[in-house]
C-alpha cells in the first residue's frame, strides 16, 4: 500500500475518532450519561469486531481490508467480517471487491432510518476467493460472488 493510501486512512480514523468524542460530550452537555455510555459501549465493540482484520491479516492486507470497511461507511453499510482467513486477498484488490459487491447492493438499502449491517466471509478455492454477504434488514438476505483472477 503506498504512503498517500496509508495517510487516507489515518486521517479518515482520526476524523472519525474527532466525531465519537464529540458525540459523547454532546450526550455530557446534555446530561444524558446513559447515553453516552451506550454510546461508548458501542465504540468498544466496534472496535473489538475490527481488532480481527488486524490479528489474523499480514499488514497489506489488514490495511487494505480496513479501507474497504471504511469505503463501506462511505456507502452508509455497516460492513462486519465474519471469516477473514484469505490468502489470495490481491485478486479481491483487483477487482476493488468488496466495494463494488457493496455498491451494488447498496439502493436496496435506500430509506432505512439506520445503517444496515452486512456481514461478510472469504472463502478460498481453486483460482478466485468466494465472497459471502448476509444481511437481516430491510429483510433478510444472502449474496455469493466468486471472484476469479482476470485472464
Amino acid at each position: 500500500m503506498e504512503a498517500e493510501q496509508a495517510l487516507a486512512i489515518l486521517r479518515r480514523v482520526r476524523h472519525d475518532f474527532g466525531n465519537y468524542l464529540q458525540v459523547i460530550l454532546g450526550y455530557i452537555d446534555l446530561d444524558r450519561p446513559e447515553q453516552a455510555k451506550r454510546y461508548l459501549l458501542d465504540i468498544v465493540e466496534e472496535l473489538a469486531t475490527e481488532r480481527n482484520i488486524f490479528e489474523s491479516l499480514d499488514a497489506e492486507a489488514a490495511l487494505y481490508f480496513y479501507q474497504q470497511l471504511l469505503r463501506a461507511r462511505d456507502l452508509g453499510i455497516i460492513l462486519k467480517y465474519r471469516e477473514l482467513q484469505v490468502n489470495s486477498w490481491t485478486i479481491l484488490k483487483m477487482q476493488n471487491q468488496p466495494f463494488n459487491t457493496l455498491a451494488s447492493l447498496s439502493p436496496e438499502f435506500n430509506g432505512m432510518d439506520d445503517d444496515p449491517i452486512i456481514y461478510l466471509s472469504f472463502l478460498e478455492g481453486g483460482a478466485g476467493v468466494t465472497m459471502l454477504f448476509e444481511w437481516e434488514e430491510p429483510r433478510a438476505g444472502t449474496l455469493k460472488v466468486i471472484v476469479e483472477e482476470l485472464k
